[in-house]
């Protein structure tokens, strides 16, 4: 039986527990418990998971013991690697995902709820995909970066290593946004960027 680790203790954190418990008890596995730098941020929540240390503090302590990336900050999750190594980390793929035969999902990816990893698409090393997020036909989602939540991008777009994108975006087709991006809820990106570009759309203004 395996046993999962989430490596982070805020609310994405709380969403994966919610998500995969079902399947993973299903499956004869469970979540024991998680880590983080804070002092057990979860109790404020009445959460049922223990802190079981710090994340650099973390030493295996059971072949048994799988670690799960609950950080969406793609700067985080290069920290943690880098001080955990990356050979401990599962990849969960939620079961009401739909993922095509002729993707590639890496290790470390967490693939959410409703999410949609289309034809020949590409989901790389500790790349999150929360939930109703939508990876096209042959597009390209880099290590280590994050879309959230309906976040579309487009056939044949790309998004590169450690970029994020906001709630509600959208890649369109062929367009390819750079390394270490920040991509803003809601923004439609319609021509490909340079790398460490942060872009955005105005918010709601009242009428």
């Amino acid at each position: 039986m395996a046993e999962y680790i989430l490596v982070g203790g805020g609310g994405f954190a709380r969403e994966l527990y919610d998500w995969f418990t079902p399947s993973l008890t299903a499956s004869g596995s469970r979540f024991i418990g998680y880590l983080d730098d804070g002092a057990d941020p979860l109790r404020a929540y009445n959460h049922p998971l223990p802190q079981l240390g710090t994340i650099a503090g973390y030493k295996p302590s059971s072949p048994d013991h799988r670690l799960v990336m609950a950080i969406g900050s793609p700067a985080g999750k290069q920290k943690i690697v880098g001080l955990l190594g990356p050979e401990q980390f599962a990849t969960l793929i939620h079961p009401t995902a739909w993922v095509s035969a002729s993707s590639t999902i890496h290790q470390g990816a967490i693939v959410g709820v409703f999410a949609d990893i289309s034809a020949n698409a590409t989901v790389g090393e500790f790349a999150t995909v929360n939930g109703y997020g939508s990876v096209g036909h042959d597009a390209t989602l880099g290590p280590f970066a994050t879309i959230s939540g309906y976040v579309d991008l487009t056939g044949n777009s790309a998004v590169g290593k450690g970029s994020f994108v906001g709630s509600g975006a959208r890649v369109l087709p062929h367009v390819h946004v750079g390394e270490h991006c920040t991509i803003g809820a809601g923004a439609v990106v319609v021509r490909s960027t340079q790398n460490n570009v942060t872009m955005y759309t105005p918010p709601a203004r009242k009428l």
